[in-house]
């Protein structure tokens, strides 16, 4: 009896915590943009652009990637990530929620790398490796992105995915599980 007690007690505690960060996306998220909750703050993530591209070419193999300064995001975030998108009502033609991927990348040498180029001898692909999230719309702006599996730690990023797969704006974030 103990049990069951304590486990609806959690999933109540939860269940509250997810709707609380949901209204506080919602009342307080004004520019286009992708958001989080820390702390029960909304946090922007301003997007990143590549610094270059790099490539190279082996024998039968060709390997391309996009580098993003540093190794680490400033976001923070844990494994199980809710993030928020808020698409004012003048992008709803050109924006749709559904279209935002999410990429793992790379760190080395002060840098982190997207691959985006790979090929072998009779084949080739341009893009990313991306992921669909999740989405629920919880008003006419705001959108909440989430995966049903937790992340392993590591750099990660959404881009708003315009066809190609390759992104020219990544909002960038780090996943450390504690």
């Amino acid at each position: 009896m103990k049990n069951l007690f304590l486990t609806l007690s959690l999933l109540l505690i939860s269940f509250n915590s997810n709707a609380q960060n949901d209204s506080i996306a919602v009342s307080q998220m004004k520019e286009l943009g992708v958001y989080y909750i820390e702390n029960s703050n909304l946090k922007q993530i301003s997007p990143i652009t590549p610094e270059g591209a790099r490539g190279s070419v082996g024998f039968m193999k060709v390997k391309g990637s996009l580098e993003y300064l540093g190794e680490n995001s400033d976001n923070i975030l844990p494994g199980n990530i809710e993030l928020y998108v808020f698409i004012p009502t003048m992008y709803k033609n050109n924006i749709n929620a559904k279209q935002f991927r999410l990429v793992e990348l790379t760190a080395k040498k002060g840098m982190r790398r997207l691959k985006t180029v790979s090929g072998k001898l009779f084949s080739s692909k341009a893009g990313t490796d991306n992921s669909v999230m999740q989405i629920k719309q919880l008003d006419d702006n705001c959108y909440k992105m989430f995966l049903n599996e937790p992340l392993e730690e590591g750099h990660y990023g959404v881009f708003y995915n315009y066809g190609g797969g390759v992104p020219a704006k990544l909002y960038d974030f780090d996943v450390v599980n504690k």
